[in-house]
């Protein structure tokens, strides 16, 4: 494997916790059993105290079951009604104090419904709600800014919308679902386009900077929807020709023929397809205003030449590009990962983690999975940061990266495991912040489809590192999840520790007070 292409950042981005640049090889602390023996799909694992005992549990999706189990590995308890219609949760479990309780609360979609339980497995009043098969997003933020969490979930059918909002209680939100209520403030057959969300497509926090949250959902085609928490979509800039509405905004490279909405020449014009896009919120600038962070795959315009690569977009909430992504990172060698592989091994999804990894460069990195085989950085100004080559095998994909400090230096490392349909080609990574390679461990059978989790499991004030593997068929004997220990490290620098960067699913990674 090709090694990283940047030496590593010669000032630390976290404070320094007395270690070294040094990061000893992750050991297999404990694995954890599934006594149904259910494929894991997307779900990253969650570590969060339960039940306020100050001792912490573990909880994975495999297949529509949840398990918990405690510190030592030993299962608490299943969660399995979901089990009973639908084939699986398709994204991580959302964590959060829904309920002002002082205790988490556990949010899971699948198929058309979506629950909401407590730490001991119950599900509570005002669930389950059902929506739109399938849904494959769900998030927590407070967008009706009543100052309590609320469920956003968005849903594969598009008829007659993606998107929908719950209470805590399970009650739908004002203005939504945003196209059936006519909250959206656009004709969804005219000038907005909505599609189905395929993957982990939403993102939740502040666009605008007026205090409140707001919502972004990618969708199966060239654009994506800007939403206020009232359902209304964002006001395009008014540079989008009859375009009032950023959801009518067409993702074409050429920010000209984006201007004018339509493609010149069809066969070699490129445009965005966000099918497999989970969005982020940042400020890669530092600006004090939040960005919109996509990637997307790309295609021609004409959607018949569509293994070209993958863009990188840095947006506002009008939809006007930052100028150093004017025109939007693209790169676009192709190797694989925009199609399932065989055995239900699902096509790759675009995450960017948004983190400061390099102190030396303004603003914040963007570290991402291309379809080239590599894993990309890309700083705020738009240019190269590096990149590391972790497979030439086209039956070999990522599900994105994490981001923390494993040796207490204060330079993060980035973390990642690859998946197959084929048995021993799957390992979990750390790279230094360079891209150099510092450990490759070799996973079980087909890897893991999840992004990993940074977190402390025991409470001791170091990192595990926790993975949820692809399969544990039923004579197997594998483990469901295969949690390491890093001795050296510390908790005080996971920048972008689980999937969307923290166990709200929102993506938004918000600036220091």
């Amino acid at each position: 494997m090709q090694g990283g292409t940047k030496p590593l950042p010669d000032a630390p981005s976290c404070i320094v916790a007395g270690g070294s640049a040094a990061v000893p090889k992750p050991e297999l602390r404990m694995e954890l059993m599934d006594s149904s023996y259910e494929n894991g799909w997307l779900g990253s694992p969650v570590v969060v105290d339960l039940d306020g005992d100050g001792a912490n549990e573990i909880i994975a999706t495999r297949g529509a079951y949840l398990i918990a189990w405690d510190s030592a590995g030993n299962e608490l308890w299943s969660f399995r009604e979901a089990a009973q219609s639908e084939p699986r949760f398709w994204a991580p479990p959302v964590v959060a104090d829904f309920r002002d309780d002082e205790l988490p609360e556990i949010v899971v979609a699948a198929g058309d419904q979506v629950w909401m339980i407590d730490g001991r497995g119950e599900i509570l009043s005002g669930w389950p709600r059902e929506w739109r098969y399938e849904m494959r997003s769900v998030a927590a933020g407070d967008v009706n800014s009543d100052g309590q969490l609320d469920v956003i979930v968005a849903s594969s059918d598009h008829e007659p919308d993606i998107l929908n909002a719950f209470t805590a209680g399970g009650d739908i939100i004002d203005g939504f679902p945003p196209a059936a209520t006519g909250a959206l403030g656009c004709n969804d057959r005219e000038n907005c386009w909505i599609a189905g969300a395929f993957d982990q497509n939403v993102a939740i926090g502040d666009l605008d900077g007026d205090g409140k949250q707001d919502i972004v959902a990618a969708q199966d085609n060239a654009y994506t929807g800007f939403y206020h928490g009232n359902g209304e979509a964002f006001d395009a800039n008014p540079m989008y020709e009859e375009r009032p509405k950023t959801l009518g905004v067409r993702y074409l490279h050429d920010l000209t023929l984006a201007k004018q909405g339509f493609a010149d020449d069809e066969s070699r014009d490129l445009q965005a397809h966000f099918t497999n896009t989970s969005p982020t919120i940042a400020d890669i600038d530092q600006d004090g205003t939040y960005e919109v962070i996509m990637l997307g795959s790309v295609q021609n315009a004409g959607q018949d030449y569509r293994e070209q690569g993958v863009s990188l977009w840095a947006v506002r909430h009008d939809a006007s590009r930052l100028p150093a992504f004017e025109n939007p990172v693209h790169k676009p060698d192709y190797l694989a990962g925009l199609w399932d592989l065989e055995g239900n091994i699902v096509a790759m999804t675009n995450q960017v983690a948004v983190a400061d990894i390099d102190a030396t460069r303004a603003g914040l990195e963007m570290i991402y999975a291309g379809f080239d085989g590599r894993v990309h950085v890309t700083y705020a100004d738009g240019q190269d940061g590096g990149r590391y080559i972790y497979t030439m095998d086209p039956d070999v994909f990522t599900g994105g990266v994490v981001i923390g400090d494993l040796s207490g230096d204060g330079i993060p490392e980035i973390v990642f495991a690859t998946y197959s349909p084929r048995e021993g080609m799957s390992h979990l990574f750390v790279l230094d912040a360079g891209g150099n390679e510092l450990h490759k461990i070799q996973l079980p059978r087909l890897g893991s489809m999840a992004v990993p989790t940074l977190a402390d499991v025991e409470g001791d004030g170091t990192v595990e590192i926790l993975v949820s593997t692809r399969d544990t068929p039923w004579d197997s004997g594998e483990p469901a999840v295969l949690v390491y220990s890093v001795p050296s490290s510390t908790t005080g620098c996971l920048l972008w520790p689980t999937a969307r960067g923290n166990n709200y699913r929102n993506a938004w990674v918000r600036n220091h007070d």
